[in-house]
């Protein structure tokens, strides 16, 4: 077994997801700064056409700072620090690194399709869960392919703990999925406190401190 100071991590996967936090992050900012204008000066509603008001830029913009910018920081920084966390590099498993990789690729081409139809106009009309079904189920599919990359990387982990951290990564995993699917089956749930929150929640509070305080062995 190797020592924990010989370690290599692969951050390949971690990277992916950081350019994506940076695309969508500039796109979400970007319309957002275009609707709030829209607000104070109307006008600017007529400049793209029915592509450029409002009512069809805001979903979108909601939809890309929180599913486009915020999970792919929640995903960037998972594949980051559960390497460190765990004293376990992803490059030792064939099987993990192309789990991470589909999760990614799948994940990128489903908000590149969910970015276009929103803006085509094509939504369930249903808050936080207005991508139509044929997204939805790309949604799940990648919901199981990163919780297939947690627990697969759980699971040959040399650090016996399992510290507080990865246990906000699992909450937020579980937690979400549960939401998320409620919601889609237009079951009441308050989504935007429970669901995102969860999602910040999982990021927000990772901490080293916070680490060496709760373990399970």
């Amino acid at each position: 077994m190797q020592s924990n100071a010989a370690l290599e991590y692969d951050y390949s996967v971690a990277k992916l997801f950081t350019y994506t936090t940076i695309l969508f992050g500039f796109l979400g900012m970007l319309i957002g700064t275009l609707i709030a204008a829209q607000l104070a000066f109307p006008e600017l509603n007529y400049l793209l056409g029915e592509y450029g008001t409002f009512s069809r830029l805001r979903p979108l913009h909601t939809n890309i700072v929180i599913f486009g910018f915020t999970l792919s920081g929640v995903f960037a920084t998972f594949y980051y620090s559960a390497q460190r966390v765990l004293k376990v590099s992803m490059s030792e498993s064939k099987f993990i690194m192309f789990i991470g990789k589909l999760h990614f690729w799948l994940y990128f081409v489903g908000a590149l399709v969910g970015v276009f139809t929103l803006l085509l106009g094509y939504t369930q009309s249903k808050e936080y869960a207005q991508l139509e079904w044929p997204i939805d189920i790309v949604i799940v599919l990648v919901w199981v392919l990163w919780g297939v990359a947690m627990f697969a990387l759980i699971g040959i982990r040399r650090e016996k703990a399992l510290y507080i951290s990865m246990w906000y990564y699992i909450a937020c995993f579980l937690g979400v999925a549960m939401l998320y699917l409620f919601n889609n089956m237009a079951v009441p749930t308050y989504f935007t406190s429970g669901g995102v929150g969860s999602i910040m929640h999982s990021v927000s509070m990772y901490s080293g401190t916070n680490d060496a305080l709760v373990q399970w062995w």
